[in-house]
């Protein structure tokens, strides 16, 4: 009888293992694509992908801001609407470039300092993202946007706790 149990058991298995390898993989497959960076918080990325239709358009935009841009590479505006066009089409090394060199023009600009934040956190530059970072949060002024990113970017040191104290303040 025993026998009987276990070859049925064993028979059972083999049916179910091609389903548990589908979900083995479609798990192993779901965890890699939660790695890329991405702005799913709308502050440490770009959009992955936009429609077909709006390549065009999109891609418009921001040559028309990167020749803005070029005319007046301290133009915070035009920085920082390039930088994210650039990041929205991968280029992210690149925005990264532009919102430095307009950061260096406009030290005391917040909003510049804050996107200039995010795109350092986007590429990976965490320590550098968390003091540009600390310059463009005026404590008289929050902006939750600031905190989240200030947040995410100590949650990727480590620093999970200092982290919670963000989040919980934006």
């Amino acid at each position: 009888m025993k026998d009987w149990a276990c070859s049925e058991s064993r028979g059972r298995l083999r049916r179910m293992a091609p389903l548990l390898l589908v979900v083995v993989i479609g798990a192993a497959v779901g965890g890699c694509q939660t790695v890329a960076p991405t702005e799913t918080t709308g502050a440490l990325g770009a959009i992955a992908s936009a429609p077909e239709g709006a390549q065009g358009p999109q891609r418009d935009a921001t040559e028309a801001w990167g020749d803005r841009y070029r005319a007046n590479p301290k133009d915070p505006d035009a920085a920082i609407n390039y930088a994210q066009g650039l990041r929205n089409n991968g280029q992210r090394a690149q925005a990264v470039a532009v919102l430095e060199q307009a950061a260096l023009a406009n030290p005391k600009h917040h909003g510049l300092l804050g996107a200039y934040g995010r795109a350092l956190a986007d590429v990976g530059n965490y320590q550098q993202a968390l003091d540009v970072l600390g310059r463009a949060h005026q404590p008289d002024q929050p902006d939750w946007r600031i905190l989240s990113v200030q947040g995410a970017v100590l949650d990727q040191v480590g620093r999970h706790e200092d982290a919670q104290r963000y989040y919980a303040t934006a």
